[in-house]
């Protein structure tokens, strides 16, 4: 993958958004942007940090950033099936740390709250806690996919 550092006037831009986003101010040194097939990867110190074009935190940027995102904590049949690359259904989810609706980002993690994944929220909270069941967010990345290893 190519990558090239953002010049100073895309780096204010790029942190802006993300500070809009996601509600954190960062301040890397530096800032890379590399692209490959039609994906789109953003590296904050030599950190793979965001993916897409929707700015998609990774794993690597909520350890080393201490980025908080809203969250569901789920249980161990859950936290295997995630793991796996599978998408998150409402019966596994044991606490929503979230007002999660459709669209919002979450971090999924363990009852002890270690993120294991990141997820697109496909329904709302209260129609999930109304529901009790079906598909309640679709998996973006998880530990140990392709994204993670990129990160290592």
């Amino acid at each position: 993958m190519q990558r090239h550092f953002l010049s100073e006037k895309e780096t204010e831009e790029l942190l802006e958004k993300i500070k809009e986003k996601y509600n954190i101010s960062l301040s890397p040194q530096k800032v890379e942007i590399g692209k490959e097939k039609k994906e789109v990867y953003y590296f904050l110190d030599g950190v793979l940090s965001f993916f897409s074009q929707d700015l998609i935190p990774t794993l690597c940027a909520i350890y080393k950033f201490n980025i908080s995102l809203p969250s569901v904590k789920v249980d161990e049949g859950a936290v295997r099936a995630v793991l796996k690359g599978a998408d998150l259904f409402v019966p596994g989810i044991k606490e929503y740390n979230c007002n999660c609706k459709p669209g919002d980002i979450i971090a999924v993690t363990t009852m002890e709250g270690k993120a294991i994944a990141v997820m697109k929220v496909l329904i709302s909270k209260e129609d999930a806690e109304k529901e009790k069941r079906g598909k309640f967010s679709k998996n973006l990345h998880y530990l140990g996919d392709e994204i993670w290893k990129m990160c290592k």
